[in-house]
C-alpha cells in the first residue's frame, strides 16, 4: 500500500504533467499572432503576426511607456 508521501508525489506529478499539456495546447494554438492590433484595430505586419504579438509597433511602444511610467523604482 501507498504511503502518504506517494500519493502527495503521484498528485503533483499528475497535476504538473496536466499543467505543462495546458501550456503547450495554448502555445501551438496562439504560435500566430492577431491580424488587427487590439488596442488600435490596426491591420497588423505579417511579420509581427508572424512572431505572435497582439499590438501593432505604436501601441506596443505606448504600453511600455506607461509600464515604464508606473514601475516600481
Amino acid at each position: 500500500m501507498a504511503d502518504e508521501i506517494d500519493l502527495a508525489n503521484t498528485l503533483i506529478d499528475n497535476e504538473l504533467r496536466f499543467a505543462l499539456e495546458k501550456i503547450r495546447q495554448n502555445s501551438a494554438q496562439n504560435v500566430m499572432g492577431t491580424k488587427f492590433c487590439v488596442e488600435c484595430d490596426d491591420e497588423m505586419p505579417d511579420a509581427r503576426q508572424k512572431l505572435g504579438f497582439k499590438y501593432c509597433v505604436a501601441c506596443a511602444g505606448e504600453r511600455e511607456r506607461r509600464k515604464s511610467l508606473f514601475a516600481e523604482e
